[in-house]
């Protein structure tokens, strides 16, 4: 497949059946990114994703007849060993089925079973990660539980990384924005999607140390770091997230009563 964002041809190496409506034919689909994206870089959305993808199929159907599950648009699922759980979701029309599927009398449905196994077992991996107590966790398979990962668990949930190339670049070093006060550019923001928790960041290091604006009990600036925004989690257990929309605002723009006494001579 190609994907808008990613260079040369993603390959695939998954065990599993399709549905019905496209066993044994060839699928051709394309997507057009929405008019209101059409600013947003799509390589953002795919840092880090693996160019060979491997690991089980989960539903694979084009929403055609005959329609086990998924009915009426496109629905492609697997659970990939290097991004987790991938799910791409087209209109019909943005599918065409290349040759004959196999009559769907001569063969049988997706075994729902055989799909709750495959989430089950992609939750397990997770909770292994975490280290989860088996006592506690719901769908750990075998008796290890392996040291846990935080980092790994939360980047497969997110499905991203915190801080792309692109965006690590374009990143000021430490201390180069140094008196600029409100005027200072904000170049990446971070959120906790279950709690207030917000960090804008005007500077790196190049290794794990930000400095911006962190927004929580309250909005003051100060340093923060990189590792512990990829492992935290919020109190519903999500991990920090990464705005794939933001634009580069000047603190004042984005906090107008931390600047506008100081810089207007008042304070």
């Amino acid at each position: 497949m190609e994907f808008a964002g990613i260079k040369g041809k993603v390959t695939f190496d998954l065990k599993g059946n399709f549905h019905r409506d496209i066993r044994g034919a060839k699928i051709r689909f394309k997507g057009d990114a929405y008019e209101d994206q059409a600013d947003v870089d799509p390589g953002d959305y795919f840092d880090g994703f693996a160019d060979h993808q491997t690991g089980k199929v989960g539903d694979m159907t084009a929403g055609l007849p005959p329609a086990d599950y998924v009915a009426g648009y496109c629905y492609l699922e697997w659970y990939g060993d290097a991004n987790g759980r991938v799910v791409i979701e087209l209109e019909t029309v943005q599918v065409e089925v290349i040759g004959t599927p196999i009559p769907a009398i001569e063969s049988d449905p997706i075994s729902r079973e055989e799909q709750n196994r495959n989430m089950a077992g992609f939750l397990g991996g997770l909770a292994q990660e975490l280290n989860i107590p088996n006592e506690r966790a719901i769908c750990v398979g075998g008796d290890t539980v392996v040291k846990a990962d935080k980092r790994a668990a939360n980047n497969k949930i997110r499905g991203m990384k915190l801080l792309p190339d692109e965006i690590r670049k374009k990143l000021p070093p430490l201390y180069s924005q140094d008196g600029k006060g409100g005027k200072a550019v904000a170049y990446a923001k971070f959120f906790s999607p279950s709690s207030n928790w917000t960090f804008y960041a005007t500077e790196f290091d190049g290794e794990d140390t930000f400095f911006g604006l962190v927004e929580g009990f309250e909005k003051e600036l100060g340093y923060f770091s990189l590792s512990e925004l990829e492992s935290a989690r919020g109190p519903m257990g999500l991990p920090i997230e990464r705005d794939l929309h933001w634009q580069p605002k000047t603190l004042e723009e984005i906090a107008p009563e931390m600047f506008n006494d100081t810089e207007s001579g008042g304070g």
